[in-house]
């Protein structure tokens, strides 16, 4: 039997929604106060996602990790934080201030709303929502944000919903940012079905696109990868030596996007899949728009 259950902390930020089931031995953690993220994610007592620690040291390590954060209305950089959209200049805020770029979108540090819940024998659903009424500095529009976790055994989907309250149309594009644990990196296997990826700048925005330089299914060995990916589907698999992940994501773009990124601590790895490419404000590449009135709808499926 699944069960949900609410962890009020001193310190709101570090506010939990549990979700458990003692046959399948999963026990998740899911933080409505940091943009609804998952934190934990333990299945027969392995872990899978590398989430923080439930004090002030894990709240450092995430501003700086954005550990399993949604990305929204911008995934991964957006170039000096500056774009145009119908003939309007807009400024973001840069906090990579080390590049000089807007990153990750603004709702990884918002409070969600728990406004559904469920359980059953064989499911877990928890609905978290999001209200942004035109305040965001560079983002000046209205919109609804709906994320809903299913839980099930060996599975968690994601279910995205954008609804625009604005009176104009926006751009924008989704991403999800979860780190995965691992004991050997350099043993583990990465695979997808592509052949290109974008050639960087130093400001760690694409350029072009350009030929992999090595084959897949990768095994990472001592590779370091910061890189995105344009892959044919919306699939990726990886395997370590505790468990196998299949990471699925639903896309209308003729082209998916995939950013990987191994930290040098070796012992996680970033999967990330993105309905858009970095600086996609600018470069346009796969970037979505939403008229009023109208929602978006995106899903993931993480199978392991």
């Amino acid at each position: 039997m699944f069960k949900i259950t609410n962890a009020t902390k001193k310190n709101a930020l570090l506010n939990e929604v549990i979700i458990t089931n003692e046959t399948l031995k999963l026990n998740c953690s899911i933080y409505p106060n940091l943009g609804a993220s998952i934190q934990k994610l333990n299945s027969n007592e392995i872990e899978i996602i590398d989430g923080i620690t439930n004090n002030e040291k894990g709240l450092e390590l995430y501003k700086n990790k954005f550990n399993s954060s949604f990305l929204f209305p911008s995934p991964n950089r957006i170039a000096d934080g500056k774009y145009s959209f119908n003939k309007v200049d807009y400024q973001l805020e840069c906090n990579e201030t080390s590049l000089n770029n807007s990153l990750h979108g603004h709702i990884y540090n918002k409070s969600f709303n728990v406004t559904k819940t469920e359980t059953s024998e064989n499911l877990a659903i928890v609905t978290f929502s999001y209200k942004n009424n035109g305040t965001i500095t560079g983002f000046p529009f209205s919109y609804q944000l709906d994320i809903t976790y299913t839980f099930s055994e060996n599975n968690l989907q994601l279910d995205f919903k954008v609804t625009n309250l604005d009176e104009q149309e926006f751009p924008f594009g989704l991403g999800w940012h979860p780190y995965f644990k691992v004991k050997n990196l350099s043993s583990s296997t990465l695979n997808f079905d592509g052949n290109t990826k974008y050639f960087l700048n130093k400001q760690m925005i694409p350029q072009q696109e350009i030929e992999l330089p090595f084959k897949t299914p990768l095994t990472l060995g001592s590779i370091f990868l910061d890189d995105c990916f344009l892959i044919n589907k919306p699939l990726t698999l990886f395997k370590c030596d505790d468990y196998n992940i299949e990471i699925d994501f639903s896309s209308e773009n003729k082209k998916s996007f995939l950013q990987v990124y191994t930290p040098n601590t070796r012992d996680c790895i970033a999967i990330e899949p993105m309905t858009c490419a970095p600086n996609s404000f600018n470069n346009q590449n796969g970037l979505l728009t939403l008229n009023p009135n109208e929602t978006f709808d995106w899903k993931i499926n993480l199978k392991f």
